[in-house]
């Protein structure tokens, strides 16, 4: 992929490039709209990685509660990269274009993935409706002698829906890749027509690392 390179972070965020033979300078292109889509599908792609590294993390764990919150962030990453995001947030992918020509119904069990996120994980409708609440009864005194509830979550056999995902996740990943490429090579051939003095006037890209309430 034309579009990685090794880079370095300095004290001050500044990006370092590295294993390049000749002088350089990595520059910050200014944002345009005509960007969305790139910088929409790299962030798709980063979060299709960070679902696969958590569900072989999923698979790897014996303890159910581990097991339980890396599958559940495989699932809210997956399904981020086909939600709909607000006004000036990234675009969607949509399942129809991704899974066309793949076979064993790829698009029904992206759905399911989808009910799984929006009913169980990011909201409890589901938990909620089948909610349940017992009277315990003395039936030598005939009366009620309190209220309980059983503590009831839905349930799932992990490690095969582990590996539906997981097949989702790399078809998903693989179709952004392909995309990637072609979206990179469009706005490069965009870019170089600034000419190399326009470029060069570009201040130094820098990021942060850091996020925070405060």
């Amino acid at each position: 992929m034309k579009y990685k390179f090794d880079y370095d972070i300095n004290e001050s965020g500044m990006l370092i490039l590295k294993g390049l033979a000749f002088r350089n300078r990595y520059v910050e292109v200014p944002r345009e709209d005509r960007f969305r889509k790139l910088y929409s599908y790299i962030l798709i792609d980063i979060d299709l990685s960070y679902a696969l590294e958590f569900l072989v993390r999923c698979i790897n764990m014996y303890d159910d509660i581990d097991r339980i919150c890396y599958f559940q962030m495989a699932v809210i990453k997956y399904s981020k990269c086909y939600s709909p995001s607000k006004k000036d947030g990234r675009s969607q992918l949509s399942a129809t274009k991704v899974y066309k020509g793949i076979e064993e119904d790829p698009i029904g069990c992206h759905n399911k993935f989808i009910e799984m996120r929006n009913k169980y994980f990011a909201h409890d409708e589901n938990d909620f409706k089948a909610s349940k609440l017992g009277a315990i009864l003395n039936i030598d005194e005939r009366k009620m002698m309190g209220i309980a509830y059983p503590q009831m979550q839905a349930k799932f056999n992990y490690f095969e829906t582990i590996a539906i995902l997981m097949k989702l996740c790399e078809i998903t990943k693989n179709w952004i890749g392909e995309e990637l490429d072609k979206e990179i090579e469009c706005v490069r051939l965009y870019v170089e027509q600034r000419g190399f003095d326009e470029l060069n006037n570009y201040k130094d890209l820098k990021i942060s690392n850091t996020w925070g309430l405060v």
